[in-house]
């Protein structure tokens, strides 16, 4: 994954990691707008969360936006192989 764009990524104790983005995308599903990044030393593993209105990632609420995320995921490298 050669991907440039990072970001900085705190959990709930306070440990920040520098991680890259995958993909942003807009659901007009849910009207959310989402992010799927990695780390680098673990570039097999893909996380991703909600983006609110501050720039936080949240953590995704439902099955159905996981299915629906998974769609985009797949989309995506299908694009791009």
């Amino acid at each position: 994954m050669d991907n440039k764009d990072k970001i900085i990524f705190e959990d709930e104790n306070g440990n920040k990691q520098e991680l890259s983005i995958y993909l942003t995308y807009h659901s007009e599903t849910f009207n959310k707008d989402y992010v799927v990044f990695f780390d680098e030393k673990n570039d097999s593993e893909l996380l991703a969360g909600v983006i609110d209105s501050n720039g936080d990632i949240l953590d995704i609420e439902s099955e159905e936006e996981y299915k629906e995320l998974e769609e985009i995921i797949n989309e995506y490298q299908e694009e791009n192989e």
